[in-house]
């Protein structure tokens, strides 16, 4: 089993707050699960066993840092391409991300009433809405197919 440590966001987004910053804790929470999300899309949401994403928090000398971890196993090498990691958000984690950053506002601030609630609901305690068909289709397509083209590849290699 092999883990590789891919950080809170795509490497080219800047981060909202360093480790120690106010809110920082809320801010990694809410973009590495991002992240996580997106990365699902990505590898084309791979079995759990072979290769999954995990969010974690780390103990550091200025409290704790969040990271993605992805965990491969087994042929979850083939799968997994760091080199294909995405330099940038797609348009669902853009989405999430500000929407996430929308509850946690309303939820620090006592905003009621706010247009995302739900009627009955309470800021800070909503379900995410599904935003997958903000999703370019033909982006979709190309991280498909780049995932089945590393398996056909691996599967000419062996046989």
């Amino acid at each position: 089993m092999k883990e590789i440590d891919l950080g809170t966001r795509p490497r080219d987004e800047r981060a909202f707050a360093a480790p120690g910053d106010q809110y920082y804790r809320e801010l990694a929470t809410i973009d590495a699960l991002a992240y996580r999300r997106m990365l699902d899309r990505v590898y084309w949401h791979p079995p759990a066993d072979v290769l999954r994403f995990e969010v974690r928090a780390i103990p550091a000398c200025n409290g704790t840092e969040y990271t993605v971890t992805a965990i491969l196993d087994g042929i979850g090498e083939v799968w997994f391409d760091y080199d294909s990691l995405p330099a940038r958000w797609d348009s669902i984690a853009v989405f999430e991300v500000s929407w996430s950053l929308s509850q946690l506002h309303a939820a620090q601030h006592g905003m009621k009433g706010a247009s995302f609630e739900k009627p009955g609901g309470r800021p800070g305690n909503e379900l995410m809405p599904d935003y997958s068909s903000s999703q370019d289709p033909a982006e979709a397509a190309r991280h498909r197919w780049k995932v089945v083209n590393r398996l056909r590849k691996a599967n000419d290699q062996l046989g």
